[in-house]
Formats: structure tokens, C-alpha cells, sequence
């Protein structure tokens, strides 16, 4: 049984366009239920935009079924997220999950559903469809590798892992004490304990790094595909939460293969996580600029104690 697709849109009738269009390429869109989440306008200014958005939607078919879901609210996107996903699994045991600025391959539904079905959430914590431009070693064997980092930009998980998520992270102030454990959690990247803890004190609003903590509290993995399947439009500087840049641009993967050669779900290539983290890591001198956050942070917590 295939995993439906939950597209999350707001204010941009282009990208979502865009995004339906190359999404409806892929050979097994017929087959897939399709539920999309639109976002009330936060303010005046961007109720054409989302008006817009929602008169496309009502046009859309070629999926298995359309189900719109119009908030008559403004959520924003983690809380949309967190509820939308939660919804749609109190049916379903898997989910696909887009947003409205991810082109996807014409192969990405296969191999998103074939991850899926490979793959078991005992093992594995999510799939990520967009992989970051890093070398892989030449003699690597498999089309996918394993990394301690959630992907936010098209990904798969399983109704078992979402629910086994902590979104209120209860247990932050004993986590950030120690700096052993902030470095088990910084192996994707050591920007990661800094933004759970902007998470935490509601500078940003995150549903990825509370999914990651989650994954990290349960030592498990994502699967990455060794090329990717996703070219994220937005980084145009277009989105919200995306400030323009070419560092994350990516060739769709052309090929087609229904053959996958799926990595073990127990080992990790050192090369290659190490490679990922480096794409990660801020720069020394936001490194320097976290590091103060830090050491604030755990001054904050000592005179709790």
C-alpha cells in the first residue's frame, strides 16, 4: 500500500504550482491519496496570495484523491506540521510529507515508497528525499547512506516514530547540561543543540530539530539517497524561513530504478557522515557566537538548581 502525500502551502501560487505539476510527473501519483494543508493569511497582505493558492487547489486532480484541508486560521508552518502530519496518521501507519517549494524527480514517489517499505522504523527514523552536494567515496556501493539528521525538505516516516516525538522536549534542561550529549546530537551538525535551544526559548518555531532531538533520543538515523530527488525552490528567497542561497541547489536525479540498492540499516560510512556534518557545521565564527549562547544557557540552568 502506497504512503499518502501531505503537501503543506501557504502564500506562493507559483511554487505550489510547481510543485503539483512536477509531483503529478511521477508514475505513481494516480495511485496516491493526496492531502494538502493551506495556511490562513498571518496578515492582510498575504490573503490574495493564499486566495490565490486555494482557487488552484480546487482545480487539482490526477492523484488517487484530493483531500484540502483550508485553515481558517494562521498556524504557522511547525504547528501546521505537527497537526496536519499527526491527522492524517491516526489512518495511515506511513506518511510522504511536501512543502510548497520542493520540485520533485519523476522517480521520487518510487523511491520514497520503496524506502519505506525496505526500511523498518525500529532501525530507521525518517527518509530524506534531497541529499546536501557531498562527495561520495567512488567505490561506495548503495544508492542511499545513513546520517544522525532529519531532512525538513520532502521526507518519510512512520506513524511509530511520529508519535514516539516529544514536542514539548521536557527533558531539554537536563540534555543541554551535558556536553557529552550535545555532541552526540551535533553529529549531523553542529549548529543542532543551538537551534533546539532557539526552539525552546520561541525564537524560532521548529518542528524539524524537535523531530531530530526525538531521533537522537532514540539513536536512530535517517536514510539519504545518494542523489537527490528534490530541488527546493525556495531558496530563491521566496520562503520564510530560507534566506537566498546557492549552497543547496541540486540536480534531480534523472534515472530510473526500481532496483534500489538500499544501505544496511545498522551501519554508518564514517566518510560520508563526516563530509555531511562538515556541509552542516556553521562557520568558526557562528560557531564563536554559539558557543556564548551556550555557556548562557547552562548559566541559566546552574541557578535553577
Amino acid at each position: 500500500m502506497l504512503a499518502p502525500i501531505v503537501l503543506f502551502t501557504y502564500n506562493r501560487p507559483y511554487h505550489t504550482r510547481k510543485t503539483i505539476e512536477a509531483l503529478l510527473k511521477n508514475t505513481l501519483a494516480a495511485e496516491s491519496h493526496l492531502y494538502v494543508f493551506s495556511d490562513e493569511a498571518k496578515t492582510s497582505k498575504h490573503q490574495e496570495a493564499v486566495h490565490l493558492v486555494r482557487t488552484y487547489l480546487k482545480e487539482v486532480q490526477g492523484f488517487k484523491s484530493v483531500t484540502l484541508v483550508f485553515h481558517n486560521q494562521n498556524k504557522g508552518l511547525a504547528t501546521s506540521i505537527i497537526e496536519g502530519v499527526s491527522e492524517v496518521l491516526k489512518s495511515n501507519e506511513k506518511v510522504i510529507v511536501l512543502e510548497d517549494d520542493l520540485e520533485t524527480s519523476p522517480h521520487f514517489l518510487d523511491y520514497m515508497n520503496g524506502a519505506l517499505n525496505h526500511y523498518s522504523p525500529d532501525k530507521i527514523w525518517s527518509i530524506a528525499a534531497y541529499s546536501p552536494n557531498i562527495q561520495i567515496p567512488s567505490n561506495y556501493p548503495y544508492n542511499t547512506y545513513l546520517a544522525h539528521r532529519n531532512c525538513s525538505w520532502g521526507w518519510a516516516t512512520w506513524k511509530k516514530n511520529w508519535e514516539n516525538t516529544d514536542w514539548e522536549v521536557n527533558d531539554f534542561k537536563d540534555f543541554f547540561t551535558y556536553k557529552n550529549k550535545r555532541q552526540q546530537f551535533e553529529r549531523g551538525g553542529n549548529d543542532l543543540s543551538v537551534m533546539l535551544l532557539k526552539q525552546q526559548k520561541q525564537i524560532i518555531h521548529s518542528w524539524s530539530v524537535r523531530f531530530n532531538y526525538a531521533a537522537y533520543k532514540n539513536n536512530l538515523p535517517t536514510a539519504y539517497p545518494r542523489k537527490s530527488y528534490i530541488n527546493n525552490l525556495g531558496v530563491d528567497g521566496s520562503g520564510t524561513n530560507m534566506k537566498k542561497s546557492g549552497k543547496y541547489n541540486s540536480e534531480l536525479i534523472s534515472e530510473l530504478s526500481t532496483d534500489f540498492r538500499f544501505c544496511p540499516d545498522d551501519v554508518i560510512n564514517d566518510e560520508i557522515a563526516y563530509r555531511f556534518k562538515q556541509f552542516y557545521n556553521t562557520s568558526m565564527y557562528r560557531s564563536i557566537i554559539n558557543w556564548f549562547k551556550k555557556q548562557k544557557m547552562l548559566q541559566e540552568i546552574q541557578k535553577q538548581i
